[in-house]
């Protein structure tokens, strides 16, 4: 007389792992972990793209006393991490538009805190931090010091945000002039505010 069969489904998808030892269990484990660390690392297309800020920018920057939020526009060339470039500001007092000189582009290290252990990504390299010169356009008409403003950014290249400090030469003392500087050797009013940039 045949014995019942007494198996429930999905018990032969079992068969095979009642032969495995603890040592087999863990070792497919971690196979399965390799395989999808490597699988989802690079989803978003970053694998090794370092720090780069070539191309178009355009964003928000706070008013000279810092009101509200204007326009701002910047097209970048970054080579080997030297950064040059020109800035449209069309609602802005104290200029609106200048040269971006003497840049810097700087990649966050490799193996900062911040990389995904599992994967051989540096998702960290995407990040970094970019600091440039700002000269207004046209040049200022008085000779005795030229115009000081600094940017100073950090993100993504795709996303960066910060501030900018300094001051402005002015060559009259006009009202609008005496809020964003001076035509003084010395300079008698500090500039600065927030920008934010996406890339476009």
């Amino acid at each position: 007389m045949c014995k019942p069969n007494h198996q429930a489904p999905g018990d032969d998808i079992l068969v095979p792992m009642n032969g495995l030892t603890p040592y087999r269990l863990l070792l497919v484990a971690l196979t399965c972990l390799i395989i999808q660390g490597c699988g989802g690392g690079t989803s978003s297309g970053t694998f090794l793209q370092d720090f780069n800020v070539s191309g178009r920018w355009t964003g928000t920057m706070s008013n000279q006393d810092s009101t509200r939020l204007i326009s701002v526009s910047m097209t970048l060339t970054d080579v080997a991490g030297a950064v040059t470039g020109i800035i449209v500001t069309p609602d802005y007092e104290c200029t609106t538009s200048g040269v971006l000189a003497s840049g810097v582009a700087t990649k966050t290290p490799t193996s900062t805190g911040g990389d995904d252990p599992l994967t051989f990504d540096n998702e960290m390299s995407t990040r970094g931090m970019l600091t440039i010169t700002w000269n207004p356009s046209p040049a200022e008409n008085a000779p005795d010091r030229a115009s000081e403003i600094q940017i100073a950014l950090t993100g993504t290249s795709s996303d960066l945000s910060g501030n900018y400090t300094g001051y402005w030469n002015l060559a009259t003392d006009t009202a609008i002039d005496k809020l964003c500087g001076s035509n003084t050797i010395t300079p008698t009013r500090q500039t600065q505010g927030v920008m934010t940039l996406s890339r476009s």
